[in-house]
Protein backbone atom coordinates (compact mmCIF):
# COMPACT_ATOMS: atom_id res chain seq x y z
CA UNK A 1 0.00 0.00 0.00
CA UNK A 2 1.19 3.70 -0.97
CA UNK A 3 2.99 5.94 1.74
CA UNK A 4 0.48 8.66 2.88
CA UNK A 5 3.66 10.97 1.58
CA UNK A 6 3.10 9.80 -1.46
CA UNK A 7 -0.63 10.06 -2.28
CA UNK A 8 -0.88 13.21 -0.92
CA UNK A 9 2.50 14.49 -2.41
CA UNK A 10 2.42 16.35 1.35
CA UNK A 11 6.12 16.40 3.02
CA UNK A 12 3.56 16.41 6.48
CA UNK A 13 0.45 15.55 5.82
CA UNK A 14 -1.86 16.53 9.29
CA UNK A 15 -3.57 14.27 11.29
CA UNK A 16 -6.72 14.72 9.60
CA UNK A 17 -5.10 13.63 6.18
CA UNK A 18 -4.34 10.24 8.19
CA UNK A 19 -7.70 9.87 9.63
CA UNK A 20 -9.43 10.51 6.29
CA UNK A 21 -7.42 8.46 3.82
CA UNK A 22 -7.63 5.73 6.24
CA UNK A 23 -11.60 6.51 6.16
CA UNK A 24 -11.80 6.63 2.33
CA UNK A 25 -9.87 3.16 2.51
CA UNK A 26 -12.34 1.51 5.16
CA UNK A 27 -15.60 2.75 3.12
CA UNK A 28 -14.17 1.36 -0.16
CA UNK A 29 -13.93 -1.82 1.22
CA UNK A 30 -17.69 -1.93 2.75
CA UNK A 31 -18.68 -0.75 -0.79
CA UNK A 32 -17.41 -3.88 -1.95
CA UNK A 33 -18.37 -5.89 0.90
CA UNK A 34 -22.00 -4.40 -0.47
CA UNK A 35 -22.00 -3.95 -3.76
CA UNK A 36 -24.83 -5.69 -4.51
CA UNK A 37 -26.85 -4.61 -1.89
CA UNK A 38 -27.14 -0.81 -2.96
CA UNK A 39 -31.06 -0.13 -2.72
CA UNK A 40 -30.72 -1.86 0.88
CA UNK A 41 -27.95 0.72 1.61
CA UNK A 42 -30.14 3.55 0.98
CA UNK A 43 -33.33 2.37 2.56
CA UNK A 44 -31.38 1.77 5.42
CA UNK A 45 -29.95 5.95 5.35
CA UNK A 46 -33.03 6.62 4.68
CA UNK A 47 -34.87 4.97 7.83
CA UNK A 48 -32.40 7.46 9.68
CA UNK A 49 -32.67 10.54 7.56
CA UNK A 50 -33.45 13.47 10.41
CA UNK A 51 -36.50 14.29 8.36
CA UNK A 52 -38.39 11.36 10.02
CA UNK A 53 -37.84 12.45 13.26
CA UNK A 54 -40.47 14.90 12.41
CA UNK A 55 -42.50 12.96 9.82
CA UNK A 56 -42.85 9.85 11.21
CA UNK A 57 -41.31 9.37 14.88
CA UNK A 58 -42.61 12.41 16.33
CA UNK A 59 -46.38 11.56 15.63
CA UNK A 60 -45.95 8.47 16.35
CA UNK A 61 -45.18 8.49 19.88
CA UNK A 62 -46.70 11.92 20.15
CA UNK A 63 -50.14 9.84 19.35
CA UNK A 64 -48.90 6.83 21.28
CA UNK A 65 -47.68 9.08 24.76
CA UNK A 66 -48.09 12.54 24.78
CA UNK A 67 -44.94 12.86 26.90
CA UNK A 68 -42.68 10.76 24.57
CA UNK A 69 -43.79 12.52 21.97
CA UNK A 70 -42.61 15.89 23.76
CA UNK A 71 -39.16 15.02 24.42
CA UNK A 72 -39.04 13.11 20.65
CA UNK A 73 -39.53 16.69 18.86
CA UNK A 74 -37.52 18.22 21.61
CA UNK A 75 -34.52 16.13 20.66
CA UNK A 76 -35.32 16.19 17.38
CA UNK A 77 -34.87 20.15 17.32
CA UNK A 78 -32.37 20.47 19.44
CA UNK A 79 -30.39 17.56 18.09
CA UNK A 80 -30.45 18.64 14.72
CA UNK A 81 -29.98 22.67 15.84
CA UNK A 82 -26.86 21.22 17.67
CA UNK A 83 -25.70 19.33 14.91
CA UNK A 84 -26.08 22.18 12.41
CA UNK A 85 -24.01 24.27 14.56
CA UNK A 86 -21.19 21.83 15.45
CA UNK A 87 -20.93 21.30 11.91
CA UNK A 88 -20.29 24.98 11.20
CA UNK A 89 -17.73 24.75 13.72
CA UNK A 90 -15.84 21.77 13.06
CA UNK A 91 -15.44 22.33 9.29
CA UNK A 92 -15.84 18.49 8.61
CA UNK A 93 -14.95 17.16 4.94
CA UNK A 94 -17.43 14.56 3.10
CA UNK A 95 -15.49 11.91 1.51
CA UNK A 96 -17.22 11.99 -2.47
CA UNK A 97 -15.52 15.37 -2.17
CA UNK A 98 -12.33 14.80 -0.01
CA UNK A 99 -11.43 12.32 -2.73
CA UNK A 100 -11.83 14.68 -5.55
CA UNK A 101 -10.53 17.76 -4.29
CA UNK A 102 -6.80 15.59 -2.85
CA UNK A 103 -6.21 14.55 -6.47
CA UNK A 104 -6.07 18.62 -7.07
CA UNK A 105 -2.43 18.25 -5.73
CA UNK A 106 0.54 17.62 -8.31
CA UNK A 107 1.94 13.92 -8.50
CA UNK A 108 -0.92 12.87 -6.62
CA UNK A 109 -1.63 8.39 -6.67
CA UNK A 110 -4.58 8.39 -5.84
CA UNK A 111 -5.29 4.49 -4.65
CA UNK A 112 -8.62 3.61 -4.72
CA UNK A 113 -12.01 5.52 -6.12
CA UNK A 114 -15.54 5.93 -4.47
CA UNK A 115 -19.15 5.35 -6.02
CA UNK A 116 -21.58 7.80 -5.54
CA UNK A 117 -25.64 7.27 -5.19
CA UNK A 118 -28.37 9.43 -5.40
CA UNK A 119 -28.46 10.00 -1.60
CA UNK A 120 -24.62 11.01 -1.61
CA UNK A 121 -24.52 14.75 -2.01
CA UNK A 122 -25.68 16.23 1.20
CA UNK A 123 -24.37 19.76 1.45
CA UNK A 124 -23.39 20.88 4.86
CA UNK A 125 -20.11 19.97 6.19
CA UNK A 126 -19.47 16.09 7.46
CA UNK A 127 -19.22 15.95 11.05
CA UNK A 128 -20.85 15.04 13.03
CA UNK A 129 -23.41 13.04 11.19
CA UNK A 130 -26.72 14.31 11.16
CA UNK A 131 -27.90 10.87 10.49
CA UNK A 132 -26.25 9.29 13.18
CA UNK A 133 -26.79 11.76 15.40
CA UNK A 134 -30.84 12.56 15.69
CA UNK A 135 -31.37 8.94 15.39
CA UNK A 136 -29.80 8.35 18.40
CA UNK A 137 -30.81 10.87 20.28
CA UNK A 138 -34.63 10.39 19.17
CA UNK A 139 -34.68 6.41 19.00
CA UNK A 140 -33.02 6.42 22.38
CA UNK A 141 -36.17 8.16 23.99
CA UNK A 142 -38.65 6.31 21.88
CA UNK A 143 -36.80 2.79 23.08
CA UNK A 144 -36.21 3.67 26.73
CA UNK A 145 -39.92 4.68 26.46
CA UNK A 146 -41.12 1.50 24.91
CA UNK A 147 -39.41 -0.11 28.15
CA UNK A 148 -40.75 1.50 30.72
CA UNK A 149 -44.49 1.75 29.34
CA UNK A 150 -45.20 -0.89 27.19
CA UNK A 151 -42.77 -4.21 29.20
CA UNK A 152 -43.75 -5.58 32.42
CA UNK A 153 -41.51 -4.00 35.06
CA UNK A 154 -40.04 -7.72 35.37
CA UNK A 155 -38.74 -8.50 32.24
CA UNK A 156 -35.60 -7.73 32.03
CA UNK A 157 -34.50 -9.43 28.52
CA UNK A 158 -37.01 -8.48 26.74
CA UNK A 159 -35.97 -4.65 27.80
CA UNK A 160 -32.10 -5.93 26.53
CA UNK A 161 -33.60 -7.23 23.76
CA UNK A 162 -34.95 -4.03 22.84
CA UNK A 163 -31.45 -2.04 23.46
CA UNK A 164 -29.92 -4.23 21.15
CA UNK A 165 -32.41 -4.14 18.17
CA UNK A 166 -31.68 0.12 19.01
CA UNK A 167 -28.04 -0.59 18.89
CA UNK A 168 -28.70 -2.83 15.65
CA UNK A 169 -29.93 0.13 14.06
CA UNK A 170 -27.63 2.55 15.02
CA UNK A 171 -24.63 0.31 13.16
CA UNK A 172 -26.62 -0.59 10.48
CA UNK A 173 -27.51 3.46 9.75
CA UNK A 174 -24.42 4.43 10.57
CA UNK A 175 -22.66 1.65 8.01
CA UNK A 176 -25.14 2.91 5.28
CA UNK A 177 -23.50 6.37 5.66
CA UNK A 178 -20.36 5.28 4.96
CA UNK A 179 -21.51 3.30 1.95
CA UNK A 180 -22.84 6.27 0.42
CA UNK A 181 -19.86 7.95 0.99
CA UNK A 182 -20.90 10.68 2.43
CA UNK A 183 -19.65 10.51 5.81
CA UNK A 184 -16.00 9.49 6.99
CA UNK A 185 -16.21 6.55 10.17
CA UNK A 186 -15.31 9.13 12.83
CA UNK A 187 -17.79 11.34 12.02
CA UNK A 188 -20.96 8.62 12.51
CA UNK A 189 -19.17 7.68 15.62
CA UNK A 190 -19.04 11.24 16.82
CA UNK A 191 -22.61 12.20 15.71
CA UNK A 192 -23.66 8.58 17.44
CA UNK A 193 -22.14 9.71 20.65
CA UNK A 194 -23.27 13.16 20.70
CA UNK A 195 -27.13 11.62 19.98
CA UNK A 196 -26.90 9.40 23.23
CA UNK A 197 -25.46 12.09 25.32
CA UNK A 198 -28.34 14.49 24.69
CA UNK A 199 -31.27 11.98 25.10
CA UNK A 200 -29.99 11.15 28.05
CA UNK A 201 -30.11 15.12 28.88
CA UNK A 202 -33.17 15.35 27.79
CA UNK A 203 -34.76 12.30 29.40
CA UNK A 204 -34.22 13.95 32.60
CA UNK A 205 -35.54 17.39 31.55
CA UNK A 206 -39.03 18.04 32.22
CA UNK A 207 -40.17 19.41 28.77
CA UNK A 208 -43.86 18.59 29.10
CA UNK A 209 -44.60 20.87 31.36
CA UNK A 210 -42.92 24.11 29.09
CA UNK A 211 -46.24 26.47 27.65
CA UNK A 212 -45.81 28.77 25.11
CA UNK A 213 -43.51 31.65 26.13
CA UNK A 214 -40.89 29.08 26.82
CA UNK A 215 -40.86 27.67 23.47
CA UNK A 216 -40.67 31.32 22.06
CA UNK A 217 -38.07 32.12 24.42
CA UNK A 218 -36.11 28.87 23.47
CA UNK A 219 -36.83 29.91 19.49
CA UNK A 220 -35.42 33.04 20.19
CA UNK A 221 -32.68 31.88 22.09
CA UNK A 222 -30.94 29.24 19.28
CA UNK A 223 -31.51 32.23 16.50
CA UNK A 224 -29.36 34.26 18.31
CA UNK A 225 -26.50 31.73 18.69
CA UNK A 226 -26.63 30.75 15.07
CA UNK A 227 -26.37 34.20 13.95
CA UNK A 228 -23.16 34.99 16.32
CA UNK A 229 -21.99 31.76 15.29
CA UNK A 230 -22.41 32.64 11.50
CA UNK A 231 -21.44 36.37 12.11
CA UNK A 232 -18.05 34.95 13.72
CA UNK A 233 -17.53 32.69 11.02
CA UNK A 234 -17.81 35.72 8.50
CA UNK A 235 -15.36 37.71 10.96
CA UNK A 236 -12.88 34.94 10.73
CA UNK A 237 -13.10 35.12 7.37
CA UNK A 238 -14.14 31.74 6.55
CA UNK A 239 -17.33 31.03 3.93
CA UNK A 240 -20.39 29.45 5.89
CA UNK A 241 -21.65 28.22 2.54
CA UNK A 242 -18.17 26.63 1.44
CA UNK A 243 -19.72 22.78 1.95
CA UNK A 244 -22.37 24.18 -0.84
CA UNK A 245 -19.76 24.62 -3.74
CA UNK A 246 -17.68 22.05 -3.02
CA UNK A 247 -21.03 19.63 -2.95
CA UNK A 248 -22.23 21.42 -6.63
CA UNK A 249 -18.36 20.59 -8.22
CA UNK A 250 -17.84 17.19 -7.23
CA UNK A 251 -21.64 15.42 -7.35
CA UNK A 252 -21.37 13.33 -10.14
CA UNK A 253 -24.97 13.82 -10.79
CA UNK A 254 -26.85 17.64 -10.46
CA UNK A 255 -29.86 16.17 -9.72
CA UNK A 256 -28.45 14.17 -6.80
CA UNK A 257 -27.93 17.65 -4.85
CA UNK A 258 -30.12 17.88 -2.16
CA UNK A 259 -30.61 21.86 -1.12
CA UNK A 260 -33.37 20.32 2.04
CA UNK A 261 -29.54 19.17 3.67
CA UNK A 262 -27.96 22.68 3.66
CA UNK A 263 -28.06 23.71 7.89
CA UNK A 264 -30.36 26.32 7.02
CA UNK A 265 -32.71 24.52 5.66
CA UNK A 266 -32.12 22.27 8.89
CA UNK A 267 -32.16 25.65 11.18
CA UNK A 268 -35.39 26.65 9.48
CA UNK A 269 -36.94 23.22 10.18
CA UNK A 270 -35.56 23.52 13.53
CA UNK A 271 -37.20 26.92 14.36
CA UNK A 272 -40.71 26.52 12.65
CA UNK A 273 -41.73 23.10 14.15
CA UNK A 274 -40.72 24.32 17.74
CA UNK A 275 -42.34 27.16 17.87
CA UNK A 276 -45.47 25.41 15.83
CA UNK A 277 -45.59 23.32 18.67
CA UNK A 278 -45.55 25.82 21.10
CA UNK A 279 -48.75 27.20 19.43
CA UNK A 280 -50.36 23.89 18.85
CA UNK A 281 -49.84 23.33 22.90
CA UNK A 282 -51.49 26.81 23.55
CA UNK A 283 -54.12 26.60 20.85
CA UNK A 284 -55.21 22.38 22.08
CA UNK A 285 -55.48 24.03 25.73
CA UNK A 286 -57.79 26.93 24.42
CA UNK A 287 -60.06 23.86 22.71
CA UNK A 288 -59.87 21.36 25.45
CA UNK A 289 -58.55 18.76 22.55
CA UNK A 290 -56.87 15.61 23.99
CA UNK A 291 -53.79 14.28 22.08
CA UNK A 292 -53.82 10.50 23.81
CA UNK A 293 -57.44 9.68 22.67
CA UNK A 294 -58.75 6.28 24.50
CA UNK A 295 -60.60 4.54 22.23
CA UNK A 296 -58.18 2.20 20.63
CA UNK A 297 -59.75 2.22 17.39
CA UNK A 298 -59.89 6.03 17.13
CA UNK A 299 -56.10 6.12 18.13
CA UNK A 300 -54.95 3.96 15.51
CA UNK A 301 -57.00 6.27 12.62
CA UNK A 302 -55.47 9.15 14.25
CA UNK A 303 -51.85 7.63 13.57
CA UNK A 304 -52.67 7.07 10.00
CA UNK A 305 -54.05 10.04 9.89
CA UNK A 306 -50.81 12.19 10.93
CA UNK A 307 -48.30 10.00 9.61
CA UNK A 308 -50.38 10.39 5.90
CA UNK A 309 -50.56 14.28 6.54
CA UNK A 310 -47.27 14.80 7.12
CA UNK A 311 -45.56 12.42 4.53
CA UNK A 312 -48.18 14.04 1.63
CA UNK A 313 -46.52 17.52 2.79
CA UNK A 314 -43.70 16.53 2.55
CA UNK A 315 -43.95 15.26 -0.66
CA UNK A 316 -44.63 18.51 -2.02
CA UNK A 317 -40.99 20.29 -2.30
CA UNK A 318 -40.65 23.80 -2.44
CA UNK A 319 -39.05 26.07 -4.97
CA UNK A 320 -35.48 26.10 -4.29
CA UNK A 321 -34.40 28.71 -6.95
CA UNK A 322 -35.22 31.56 -4.98
CA UNK A 323 -34.01 31.22 -1.61
CA UNK A 324 -36.28 33.25 -0.03
CA UNK A 325 -39.16 31.67 -1.25
CA UNK A 326 -37.55 28.25 -0.47
CA UNK A 327 -36.81 29.26 3.63
CA UNK A 328 -40.50 30.74 4.07
CA UNK A 329 -42.12 28.11 2.68
CA UNK A 330 -40.69 25.49 5.15
CA UNK A 331 -41.18 27.58 7.96
CA UNK A 332 -44.54 27.65 6.79
CA UNK A 333 -44.67 24.18 5.73
CA UNK A 334 -43.03 22.36 9.20
CA UNK A 335 -45.18 25.28 11.48
CA UNK A 336 -48.54 24.00 9.86
CA UNK A 337 -47.50 20.16 10.25
CA UNK A 338 -47.00 20.15 13.31
CA UNK A 339 -50.30 21.95 14.37
CA UNK A 340 -52.50 20.07 11.89
CA UNK A 341 -51.29 16.65 13.80
CA UNK A 342 -51.49 18.25 17.61
CA UNK A 343 -54.30 20.35 17.41
CA UNK A 344 -56.86 19.84 14.12
CA UNK A 345 -56.86 16.11 13.64
CA UNK A 346 -57.54 15.33 17.47
CA UNK A 347 -60.32 18.26 17.36
CA UNK A 348 -61.81 16.25 14.26
CA UNK A 349 -61.69 13.10 15.49
CA UNK A 350 -62.98 14.41 19.49
CA UNK A 351 -66.35 15.79 17.38
CA UNK A 352 -66.26 12.83 15.46
CA UNK A 353 -67.00 10.19 17.58
CA UNK A 354 -67.73 12.23 20.60
CA UNK A 355 -71.35 11.79 19.97
CA UNK A 356 -70.87 8.13 19.19
CA UNK A 357 -69.34 7.99 22.69
CA UNK A 358 -71.92 9.59 24.91
CA UNK A 359 -74.51 6.97 22.97
CA UNK A 360 -72.58 3.93 24.28
CA UNK A 361 -72.17 5.31 27.65
CA UNK A 362 -75.93 6.18 28.03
Amino acid sequence: METLNQLLDLKEPGVMDYVHLQGVYFIHSIQALFKHHGDLMQFITTVGDPRYAFLIYFPLSYCLHRHTGIQVIWLACISEWLNAVLKWILHGERPYWWIHEIQQHDHVMHPVSLQQYSLTCETGPGIPSGHAMITAAVMYVMMRSFNKHALPSNRNDLKFMIWCLYGMLLFAVNISRLFIATHFPHQVVAGTIAGMLLGEVIKHEHVSKLALPHYLGWCTLLLILVAVTYYTILLIGLDPFWSIAKAVKWCANPDWVHPDTSLFFSIDRDISTLSGFGVSLYLAKRLKVDSELRNPLVKCLQIILSIAVTLTMESYKIPHQNELIFYIGGFIKFFSMVNIVVVVIPYCLKKCFEPVERIKNS
